[in-house]
C-alpha cells in the first residue's frame, strides 16, 4: 500500500491509521527509525526486539547457552563484586 502525505514545516508527519494497523505501530508507542538505501524505515520497537530474539535463538541454538544461564552468570559475578 502506498499513501501520499505531507511533512510539516517542523518535520512532522501523520501516519495513516491503516498503515499503523498493518505495521503494528501504536499511538504513542516507541519506534525505531533508520535510513536504508535512501528510504526511511519505521518499525515498532517490539518488532525490532522480537527479530533480535529470533536471531539470537538461531545463533545460540544447540550451544547450551540460554538467557537464564547468562543472567545467572551475571548475578553470580555481581554477587562476587559486591561481597
Amino acid at each position: 500500500m502506498a499513501v501520499i502525505t505531507k511533512v510539516s514545516e517542523l518535520g512532522k508527519m501523520n501516519i495513516p491509521a491503516q498503515i499503523r494497523r498493518q505495521t503494528g505501530l501504536e499511538r504513542g508507542g516507541p519506534v525505531m527509525m533508520s535510513v536504508v538505501d535512501g528510504e526511511i524505515r519505521i518499525r515498532a520497537v517490539r518488532s525490532v526486539l522480537a527479530g533480535l530474539q529470533r536471531d539470537a535463538e538461531r545463533v545460540f541454538a544447540g550451544s547450551g547457552e540460554t538467557v537464564e544461564g547468562f543472567l545467572a552468570e551475571r548475578r553470580a559475578d555481581a554477587a562476587r563484586d559486591y561481597a
